[in-house]
């Protein structure tokens, strides 16, 4: 699927016109497990952890997916006034995304959002995103690998929520 196509089934699942948009997994997902932490057990206990700290913006919160034993990423959607969160899926076998059900959405005005990018190599960042909705309490903590000069979408994405 090239980005037109992503973004045209992103858009079908919201009525505002798209601003940006990018794909982001739960903080932690690209961090190695400490020492001695490779058994399934260590694996599963990790992913719950991260899965915790993903909040209401980490995707399904049941079986595999809450155990980190899946392929879900969120797609964060940005329009003028609403920032929306939508659970996707990532075939390993086929690298088809597949677009679940929206997790939610939020009213700009509203959202705390913070951001930090690290950089991994001349073109890659890190980027970790911390974003909170005071009213209800939702939000998480999301990062992502993004390329800074290929036109990737997560992070024009990025710099659109946290204005940099």
């Amino acid at each position: 699927m090239d980005q037109n196509d992503l973004k045209a089934q992103l858009q079908a699942r919201i009525t505002e016109p798209i601003l940006h948009y990018g794909f982001y997994m739960t903080k932690g997902s690209f961090t190695k497990l400490p020492s001695g932490l490779t058994s399934g057990l260590g694996k599963m206990l990790g992913g719950l952890k991260r899965k915790q700290s993903g909040g209401d913006l980490s995707g399904t919160a049941t079986g595999a997916s809450m155990f980190g034993f899946d392929n879900h990423q969120t797609a964060l959607v940005l329009t003028g006034t609403s920032l929306y969160a939508i659970d996707t899926t990532t075939s390993m076998a086929t690298r088809q995304m597949s677009f679940g059900g929206l997790l939610g959405a939020w009213p700009r005005a509203e959202l705390t959002i913070e951001g930090q990018a690290r950089q991994q190599s001349k073109d890659l960042m890190l980027v970790n995103l911390d974003i909170r909705h005071a009213p209800t309490g939702q939000g998480g903590q999301l990062e992502t690998m993004a390329y800074t000069n290929l036109g990737d979408p997560s992070w024009e994405c990025y710099r659109a929520l946290t204005g940099q």
